[in-house]
């Protein structure tokens, strides 16, 4: 009788055990299908820029992956961008800061080509040139060094991701859009006027620092 019950009882914990088992996989598979929202980014987002609008959006994302992500756009439009951030990443939390532009730069867009613009992309900081074509031997001369280059445009106005960017000996090809056509840089304001005059004229040629 006792070896009856001891077969039963064992019967009725492994019943037990497995549906034990059953409902922590059903809870796991529960939580892993759970979702929330997450900002992630859709356009290219430069070191030290302002994030706007439409470079972020929201996604569902397993809650259980989404411990360190923003959540809502609303906590990171408008303010700065601690470090870039490129399309199809999530934004991390502590990833941009309400920091106020200095008073004292200002952002200065500038015409350029290939061979100009030194294939910089935002991120990059340049030694900013004036070239006179018309005097004999083309003559530089440095306006400003140490500027840092807050966006660089392709031909289309777009901005050139650096994951993106291509090399000078491949952006030559005539299916290669991802040349910088314009590059905007930060610039104390006393340095701007000068900087301007020369992007009038095409005369600007970028050299980046090391």
């Amino acid at each position: 009788m006792s070896r009856k019950v001891g077969i039963i009882v064992s019967v009725v914990l492994a019943v037990v055990f497995t549906l034990g088992i059953m409902f922590a996989a059903n809870q796991k598979y529960a939580d892993v299908k759970r979702t929330v929202d997450a900002v992630k980014v859709v356009q290219f987002i430069p070191q030290g820029s302002e994030i706007k609008p439409e470079q972020v959006t929201t996604v569902k994302v397993p809650e259980a992956l989404a411990k360190d992500l923003v959540k809502n756009p609303n906590d990171i439009v408008g303010k700065t961008a601690k470090v870039s951030m490129v399309e199809g990443q999530y934004v991390y939390l502590n990833s941009a800061e309400g920091k106020a532009k200095n008073p004292n730069m200002v952002e200065v867009c500038v015409p350029v080509d290939l061979s100009s613009s030194a294939n910089v992309t935002a991120g990059d900081t340049v030694d900013i040139y004036m070239v006179d074509k018309g005097a004999e031997g083309r003559q530089a001369v440095e306006i400003y060094r140490g500027a840092r280059v807050l966006h660089s445009y392709d031909q289309q106005g777009k901005e050139i991701s650096p994951v993106q960017k291509v090399e000078a000996a491949d952006a030559v090809s005539p299916q290669s859009m991802r040349v910088p056509a314009a590059v905007s840089v930060e610039v104390p304001k006393e340095a701007a006027a000068a900087i301007v005059q020369a992007g009038s004229k095409k005369a600007v040629y970028l050299v980046k620092a090391n």
